[in-house]
């Protein structure tokens, strides 16, 4: 019997105004989304390509954000993410100078200065600064299977009784990948995992053959299935229904998780907030908000050194990851050893694994390394590593289920992103939406001006339907940036909606927000229309 591991690698992305003329107003949510491509895409790919002239197999599915795709594919972001690099490396020739006396200390920004050259010379000659041909590439080859998404993060069970708004968000994901990917891809990834009952037919209305439910989403539903979470499943409609076990987030965050090992990088003390400003010229400027630099000296034993102790040892921490992704792996051969003496009728059994890139950023910045130790170490362990889509064959003999609302956010029903600090948001996305589905079905085939104005409102609703800025407001993560991002979408949205009942439009007002909030620019606001 075979034994299949499949990896789900979910990336997020908010949307950040980036006009040229207003970049410097968005430093930390640039900072942060540099940091997405320096420490996660590009690490990615060339972990591909290594694996790939190697002829060691690499299979896992990618859930790339469609917001993420429009900011890369705009040319003044690729040119700003250059910039990024390059002060960024400046940063570092400054710290080799300011710690001379330090030879640890220097080994450490030297490896730095490397690998933040390393992704300068991908980026721009290798990529040619279009990293996401290279993800459609690499899907078209088979090493990646892309995996669409909403076209922002919605948390789907707050609108399941506006079917329109789901259908809209699902539509707006999957044009988003025809237009930037050039492909349909087979499956669909539930925003935090969040299902609620009838989500399945309108995944399957647009041509999704499965998706991806949080473990509590199958463990309490009312049929529980006989081959538990080692193998597919399929809602009433057939829809193929994957599981993501729950075992992982715990291997890697709880409080003895790979993670958490004193060895690795201190993710909390970074220069950016430690040293004067004038010391971080060109990152920071004087009077500017403080953001991480990248340059972080200490592990995770102390914060401070005393000859010595506490200083982070890249060479040990690599040796650490390759100890970290064997032990995975034996967990991981041992359970699922277990499901096939369990399980004998069945072909096989499989665990899909699910990682939140953005969690990892924030705690394991070597988790890549880790990554790449398990796509060459599977096969020591009889473990063949696949994508979701490699498991769909028997898509109609797949036991039945009828799933529980659940999520992978908050304690396993999304109550964070509806908490007493955030829930103020709700009144007004919904109403919006409410008001959105109604201008579509009173303006079904105009054009010119209000073709526009509609169209721009869509777009302001997308990005105020967004969890990511509820969830920003909850953990205290630039809030005050979260907080003015919704207020400005649903104030331009208003404008938009008063704009069509008393029909005048100021055409400069209209003509510089288009520039600004340039979010989806193949947005048709039909999507929202009532589905006869």
């Amino acid at each position: 019997m075979t034994k299949k591991l499949s990896f789900v690698i979910k990336t997020s992305q908010s949307f950040i105004r980036h006009s040229e003329d207003s970049f410097k107003n968005y430093l930390p949510q640039y900072n942060s989304l540099f940091e997405d491509l320096t420490d996660t895409y590009i690490p990615l790919l060339n972990m591909v390509e290594n694996l790939e002239k190697e002829n060691v197999e690499c299979r896992f599915s990618l859930v790339i954000s469609p917001v993420f795709c429009t900011l890369m594919e705009d040319e003044n972001v690729q040119n700003q993410y250059l910039l990024w690099l390059e002060n960024k490396i400046l940063l570092g020739q400054n710290e080799l100078e300011r710690n001379s006396d330090n030879e640890a200390l220097q080994e450490i920004i030297r490896s730095n200065i490397k690998k933040l050259k390393k992704v300068q010379q991908l980026f721009k000659d290798d990529y040619n600064k279009q990293i996401l041909k290279k993800f459609a590439e690499y899907h078209q080859k088979g090493f990646i299977e892309l995996i669409a998404t909403c076209g922002t993060d919605i948390f789907i069970p707050h609108f399941m009784d506006l079917p329109e708004v789901v259908s809209a968000q699902i539509e707006a994901g999957l044009q988003s990948y025809r237009q930037t990917f050039g492909i349909f891809p087979d499956g669909f990834w539930l925003p935090e995992l969040g299902y609620a009952a009838g989500v399945e037919d309108l995944i399957r209305a647009y041509g999704y053959s499965y998706t991806i439910l949080d473990a509590r989403s199958v463990l309490l539903s009312e049929e529980l299935p006989s081959t538990g979470l080692f193998y597919p499943l399929r809602a009433s409609n057939s829809l193929t229904v994957f599981v993501a076990e729950p075992e992982t987030k715990d291997m890697i965050f709880g409080d003895s998780g790979f993670a958490s090992n004193p060895v690795y990088r201190n993710e909390n003390h970074d220069i950016g907030f430690e040293l004067p400003l004038k010391s971080l010229s060109p990152v920071l400027q004087s009077g500017s908000v403080r953001y991480s630099t990248g340059y972080k000296y200490w592990n995770k034993s102390l914060s401070d050194s005393q000859d010595g102790i506490g200083i982070y040892d890249y060479k040990e921490a690599e040796k650490k990851e390759k100890k970290d992704a064997k032990a995975f792996l034996e967990a991981k051969n041992k359970v699922l050893s277990k499901a096939c003496k369990c399980l004998p009728e069945l072909n096989y059994v499989e665990t899909v694994c699910t990682l939140d890139a953005d969690l990892l950023k924030q705690s394991w910045s070597e988790w890549i390394v880790w990554f790449e130790q398990i796509m060459r170490k599977s096969k020591e362990y009889e473990i063949s590593m696949v994508k979701c889509n490699e498991m769909l064959e028997k898509a109609f003999t797949l036991e039945k289920i009828t799933p529980y609302y659940s999520s992978e956010a908050g304690d396993g029903y999304g109550e964070n992103l509806l908490s007493s600090k955030n829930c103020w948001m709700m009144r007004y996305v919904r109403k919006a939406s409410e008001r959105m589905i109604d201008l579509s079905d009173r303006f079904p085939n105009d054009t010119g001006l209000k073709t526009r104005l509609l169209n721009l409102g869509a777009k302001e609703l997308m990005i105020a339907q967004s969890s990511l800025l509820a969830k920003m407001i909850e953990n205290e993560e630039f809030p005050e940036y979260a907080e003015k991002r919704f207020k400005e979408s649903i104030s331009a949205f208003t404008v938009v909606f008063d704009s069509l009942g008393s029909n005048t439009v100021s055409t400069e007002w209209l003509t510089k927000l288009e520039e600004k909030d340039d979010l989806f620019p193949w947005m048709n606001y039909r999507i929202f229309s009532k589905k006869k």
